[in-house]
């Protein structure tokens, strides 16, 4: 059972406690225990699947749970080959490519990929967060399991290299243009109930949402609204056309909103830009779907395990990346889930001068999912060097500067309208040059690394 105290402390690097260093420790003493235990598999085992439970048990509150665990089971599993990896090789050092390597497979498969508790994704509040935008997410890995390494094998040398991952990051803080920042309006606009049936009283969010931004007192430059403010068709529902044309114009501003669309297609979850008299600008649709949230692969199977399945409506993918232009500023919106797509954020960083994320909460309201999102969001702001600004129905809204630092915030579980500026900039990190070569290139120089030492010993 000793695995599973590491998986305790690395779970504890994750929101809501959100202790980055743990990250290290808890590998420090993972692979101090891998190297005595006489079950490595068990080891393994217990360690990924306790850490994944712990930080992934929001995902069972209003479903029960079976999924949760099936979930954590799923995430388990990739990390099995660690066991089978060291009890080959008796190289803790191998393990540091195979970490990533695997870390990066389960963020891209099955089902398009759940990458939620990548350690990398701890690391918001680490001093050596800004690597991120040299070398992505994996460079974070890579960093997190080479400290720990050097508290076990190392201890002599290790110093020099936290030095070294204390003072060169701020070497790289990202710089916006500060010229003509864009004012906005973020509405969180709160919902009559949380859980699955949120969206039961679909007109009541888009009414809340309604009710707020009429209070809205500042001069702004856009009003944004969060993923399923609309859950009813606003193209189709005259009267709902009607109430975003009056706060347009009363409001003398473009609504940037994320609705549900009934299209010759399917359903689709997107964003969409209104101008100043309510007509449509332009229409993002989500392109990566929550499996199981909004489709359901082996349907029949999930019915079986859980009866929510059932309640499903399987969603349509969008196929292409639109960008809000508003009055010349490129503004590109991320819908929820896709925050944890490496490609279609980096595609909106390219393309954009800002970064946009609508999201939903109210279906895991009052768990750490929020909080969790929010330190993920963070992470791609300075990834991407891009300022983002995150608006949920229910909590928290955010607005993230591009080195990560949250500016302002909302309460969760409150009506609030969060005001600010967000500067745009047409800076490219150098995570976002190498685009998706950064996780190779990253696991090559692990290899490369782990390799010399195992010549030099």
């Amino acid at each position: 059972m000793v695995g599973i105290f590491p998986g305790i402390i690395l779970s504890l690097s994750f929101e809501p406690a959100g202790l980055w260093f743990c990250a290290p420790i808890a590998f420090a003493i993972f692979f101090r225990g891998l190297k005595r235990t006489l079950h490595p598999y068990r080891f393994v085992f217990l360690f990924t699947f306790t850490f994944n439970a712990i930080v992934l048990y929001w995902t069972g509150k209003y479903v029960g749970s079976t999924p949760w665990i099936l979930l954590s089971l799923l995430q388990t599993l990739f990390y099995l080959p660690i066991a089978l990896i060291y009890s080959k090789t008796r190289s803790l050092y191998i393990l540091i490519p195979a970490f990533i390597a695997l870390d990066f497979l389960r963020s891209i498969a099955p089902f398009g990929g759940f990458g939620w508790t990548q350690v990398a994704f701890s690391q918001a509040d680490a001093p050596y967060v800004n690597l991120v935008g040299v070398g992505g997410v994996a460079l974070l890995t890579l960093c997190v399991l080479s400290l720990a390494l050097l508290v076990i094998d190392r201890p002599k040398f290790f110093i020099l290299p936290v030095l070294v991952l204390l003072i060169s990051p701020q070497l790289l803080n990202n710089e916006v243009s500060s010229d003509d920042p864009l004012k906005f309006a973020a509405v969180q606009g709160n919902t009559p109930s949380v859980g699955l049936d949120f969206n039961g009283r679909a007109k009541a969010v888009f009414d809340l949402h309604v009710r707020e931004s009429l209070k809205i007192n500042k001069e702004i430059d856009l009003i944004i609204w969060p993923e399923n403010a609309a859950d009813i068709d606003p193209l189709v529902n005259e009267t709902m056309q009607d109430d975003i044309a009056e706060i347009t114009r009363q409001k003398s501003s473009p609504l940037l909103m994320g609705a549900v669309l009934n299209s010759r297609e399917g359903l689709e979850n997107a964003s969409i830009l209104f101008s100043e008299d309510g007509k449509v600008s332009s229409i993002y649709v989500k392109r990566h779907l929550t499996p199981f949230g909004e489709y359901m692969p082996l349907r029949s199977l999930a019915e079986f395990v859980s009866p929510y399945a059932s309640s499903v409506s399987d969603f349509t993918p969008g196929s292409e990346l639109v960008i809000h232009n508003l009055e010349g500023k490129a503004l590109s919106s991320v819908i929820c889930y896709e925050i944890i797509d490496n490609q279609i954020v980096r595609e909106a960083a390219r393309n954009s001068r800002a970064i946009i994320v609508l999201t939903n909460s109210a279906t895991f309201a009052g768990t750490a999912e929020s909080a969790q999102q929010l330190a993920i969001t963070r992470i791609r702001a300075i990834e991407s060097s891009r300022q983002i600004v995150s608006v949920s129905t229910v909590g928290i809204s955010a607005l993230i500067d591009q080195n990560g630092q949250v500016l302002s915030q909302t309460d969760e579980n409150v009506a609030q309208i969060l005001y600010g500026s967000v500067a745009f900039s047409d800076a490219k990190s150098f995570a976002n040059r190498l685009g998706g070569w950064a996780t190779p290139l990253v696991l090559g120089l692990s290899c490369v690394l782990a390799w010399a030492y195992r010549k030099r010993r």
